[in-house]
């Protein structure tokens, strides 16, 4: 998502969960921001979100925790890197040189 969408997409699945909390009695919101933070840890590992430069490129355990306490700036920031290489603009990360090999011709 681009970001203005996924910080209003995550704001509103917020205050969608607040008041169905309030309705209900259960702890909505708890159990959305585990679902969500489990998913994004799935699809990060599906993703191969570590091979791209990014500030939440963890391995998907890491990832989890970090989206589970942090939601609320998280949540949205994953679903922008999610957008990014999607769409093919993140930039891969230069951990491992390119091997080239030359051919000599002797």
């Amino acid at each position: 998502m681009k970001p203005w969408l996924a910080i209003l997409f995550a704001i509103g699945l917020i205050l969608f969960c607040m008041v169905a909390t309030a309705f209900s009695g259960y702890n909505i919101v708890a159990f959305m921001i585990i679902v969500t933070s489990l998913w994004a840890a799935i699809d990060s590992s599906k993703m191969e979100l570590q091979k791209y430069r990014s500030g939440i490129s963890y391995k998907p355990a890491i990832l989890f925790f970090a989206i589970a306490f942090l939601w609320i700036l998280g949540f949205p920031w994953y679903l922008i890197v999610r957008y990014r290489i999607r769409n093919g603009t993140a930039t891969l990360k230069n951990d491992f040189p390119c091997m080239v090999s030359k051919v000599s011709n002797d």
